[in-house]
């Protein structure tokens, strides 16, 4: 298996946390402007978009970034998909909450991002979970 370049990991992430993103900022403070019937459907659009990103994290080892760009979650000792408990709670929940830590989630953050680096292209929450991101085939 080749592992996904640098670029093709990170316009994934950009690509993903983007559409996060806009519909987060919709209908976040300043939805008081909007009526109340959109702020509804965009809260309930943002749900159903979490939602896919997780189901598609379990049954395919990808997210719609992952997707669009061409490659995959597998796990490093078998090169299959890693399914819900590695994709799902090891390198996406347990992920996110380790960042949420005051401090120590921003430390954390930032080690994790330069993981990268390495020659094995795994971040930490790769290591964690026991996970490479390859080129899908």
């Amino acid at each position: 298996m080749e592992l996904a370049t640098r670029r093709r990991r990170l316009l994934a992430q950009v690509v993903d946390m983007g559409s996060l993103f806009i519909l987060a900022v919709l209908v976040g403070p300043g939805s008081d402007l909007l009526p109340k019937p959109a702020v509804v459907a965009l809260c309930l659009a943002l749900l159903a978009l979490l939602l896919v990103q997780l189901w598609l994290l379990w049954r395919r080892g990808q997210t719609l970034g992952k997707i669009l760009l061409g490659i995959r979650i597998v796990r490093v000792d078998t090169l299959e998909k890693g399914g819900f408990v590695t994709n799902v709670l090891l390198r996406t929940l347990l992920n996110n909450l380790i960042v949420s830590i005051p401090i120590a989630g921003f430390l954390y953050g930032l080690a994790d991002a330069l993981f990268i680096f390495r020659d094995d292209r795994r971040c930490l929450h790769d290591k964690i979970a026991g996970t490479c991101v390859v080129v899908a085939r």
